[in-house]
């Protein structure tokens, strides 16, 4: 008899992103001199990861209430997240729709270009609302975010390229 194989990645896919959006309001209790969003977007690097390679938990209605969690959580403004995250995924599925897979330069490159997207859309989110925002601490995330980038791959590549192979066997 024939029994079919579960496969758990996007389930753990997922939970990478869960974690990384409790991870940062769970550390700041413990520790309130380090704020690791200051310096990279861990969320970024998941979502446009994870739907470049569709992944099927990566879809519009999974991210919209991701990041309502994650406004409600950080306290900014209801939604925005939201609006940022479907903006990546968007980015990321057309990005993969027209091929971009072959090289892996090509991939970050277009990574910067979705991740500089959301950014404007955080500027123009803050402008509209009035609220002064620190432009330092978004250019440095946003380099942060796009330098770790090609880490984040060769890790998140490694361990699902593992799951695969201990799957099959």
């Amino acid at each position: 008899m024939f029994r079919a194989k579960k496969n758990y990645n996007n389930i753990i896919a997922l939970g990478f992103l869960i974690t990384s959006i409790l991870f940062n309001s769970i550390f700041n209790e413990f520790s309130l001199s380090a704020n690791l969003n200051k310096y990279f977007n861990i969320q970024f690097l998941l979502i446009y990861f994870f739907s470049f390679n569709r992944f099927i938990f990566f879809s519009i209605i999974p991210l919209f209430f991701l990041g309502l969690v994650n406004d409600s959580i950080t306290g900014s403004p209801f939604g925005m997240s939201s609006c940022i995250y479907i903006l990546i995924y968007k980015i990321a599925v057309y990005q993969n729709t027209i091929k971009l897979r072959s090289i892996f330069k090509a991939e970050w490159i277009a990574f910067g270009i979705s991740i500089f997207a959301a950014y404007i859309l955080i500027f123009i989110i803050y402008f509209f609302m009035g609220n002064i925002y620190d432009f330092r601490v978004l250019i440095y995330n946003f380099l942060g975010t796009f330098f770790i980038y090609p880490i984040g791959w060769i890790f998140l590549k490694y361990i699902f390229l593992k799951m695969e192979t201990v799957g099959n066997e």
